[in-house]
């Protein structure tokens, strides 16, 4: 979909645009419809897409920073046609720029790159507890391209989805994860399992400790921030768990809790932009000891990750959440009224988390995989009781950019249009 300044581009890419070498070493593009830009010399060029810039195939330049002159700026600079401009810079050197592929660089550079033929980034959308999650058949996935694409595109877009008709069977959730993208492996191995004890099947045979791993109810959370990178996306496969067709019931007490990381996120900014800014500036300090008590896992950062470059408004997006009371997320020496605020802002974003009608409410049954975004959604479970039975959930981590290199590939064999 296009953002109202690409739109607006488009509009002007009518009118008569003008360009002239400025003498402060810089070319301006002017627009009739009032719109100035003033281009740097070394900016436009690492635009030139001449066969003596870039490959012609990939597109990749050729030639190091340090190989341009320090003192190159422009010679001159002519329109050629109404789309078209010819710069001419002091090294000898000529380009010829499409105006329409400045203007869109110029006005949305984060969805605007030059190596890719085609680009598409669906843009999150958050949701609160009433949302559905979308159900999807395991053998469609696996066996029809449109199917997988579809699946693919929720988990880009919505964060989560649910994976019906699973082979009960060990070790499936690896194979199912790598069909969707590139599979992350621990320390742990690649998979995990998660009972109500210590789980001792792990690489190497050593016996791993968790909070999970108990009977206890477990707070909403995302896993792993004490890693760097954390895991992108996680699987959890229901091997063995109580069901039955309305729950909970008497035989199976224990649930499971989804919330959208992004959406809690959206309501503190709209309470206190102070909260939102203290949770996104502030790192705090994740940890864990390899859960055997074998290792150290520490990683700084704060609970809310803001993009680095902004978008065509503006704003730094949220990139990530990260949150978990059980991997500490101490927080830093600062002074009293910051430290004060600070705990203030966390509080309140731990009590959105868990106000039950922001939370999608489910009961894992077996032969599901519930895939979900492991950087934005925060996970929970309630208590297990005697009553619930034995419960086995295998876990495994695959890579966000393998599932974006799996939706590019598939959205062009499946031939869709860019929206």
């Amino acid at each position: 979909m296009l953002s109202k300044f690409l739109a607006f581009f488009l509009a002007v890419l009518e009118a008569f645009p003008v360009v002239e070498v400025s003498t402060e070493n810089s070319l301006d593009l002017s627009l009739s419809e009032g719109q100035k830009f003033r281009l740097d010399p070394f900016w436009l060029r690492e635009r030139c897409l001449s066969h003596s810039s870039v490959d012609s195939i990939t597109l990749q330049p050729l030639l190091n920073p340090h190989e341009l002159p320090s003192d190159m700026t422009f010679q001159n600079a002519s329109l050629v046609g109404n789309n078209t401009v010819q710069v001419g810079f002091t090294d000898g050197h000529t380009s010829l720029f499409q105006i329409e592929d400045l203007l869109k660089e110029l006005m949305d550079f984060r969805h605007s790159p030059i190596q890719p033929a085609a680009y598409e980034r669906p843009k999150p959308i958050s949701w609160s507890g009433d949302y559905k999650l979308n159900n999807y058949d395991y053998e469609e996935v696996l066996n029809q391209e449109e199917t997988r694409l579809k699946l693919t595109k929720d988990l880009l877009i919505y964060g989560a989805a649910l994976v019906q008709g699973v082979p009960k069977e060990h070790g499936i959730v690896i194979e199912f994860g790598k069909n969707l993208s590139t599979l992350r492996q621990t320390e742990w191995g690649p998979f995990f399992n998660v009972r109500t004890k210590p789980d001792g099947e792990q690489s190497g045979g050593a016996t791993k400790r968790d909070l999970a791993y108990t009977p206890r109810a477990i707070g909403f959370h995302t896993d792993n921030p004490y890693r760097d990178p954390t895991p992108d996306f996680q699987l959890l496969h229901a091997l063995e768990h109580c069901s039955c067709q309305t729950a909970p019931c008497e035989s199976c007490s224990v649930l499971n809790y989804l919330v959208d990381g992004f959406y809690i996120a959206e309501q503190l900014k709209n309470e206190s932009s102070e909260s939102y800014d203290l949770l996104s500036n502030i790192s705090v300090r994740f940890e864990n000891n390899g859960g055997d008590g074998s290792s150290a896992l520490v990683h700084f950062s704060p609970h809310l990750e803001l993009d680095t470059s902004e978008d065509a408004e503006g704003i730094r997006p949220l990139k990530a959440v990260r949150f978990s009371a059980k991997s500490g997320q101490y927080a830093p020496p600062m002074d009293l009224q910051t430290t004060t605020k600070f705990y203030k802002a966390r509080r309140r974003f731990s009590a959105l988390a868990h106000e039950p009608k922001n939370a999608v409410v489910m009961q894992f049954k077996p032969g599901e995989i519930l895939v979900f975004d492991n950087r934005r959604i925060l996970h929970a479970r309630s208590q297990i009781l005697p009553t619930d039975g034995e419960r086995w959930v295998q876990g495994a981590y695959i890579d966000r950019d393998g599932l974006w290199l799996a939706f590019e590939r598939l959205r062009r064999r499946q031939a869709q249009p860019l929206e």
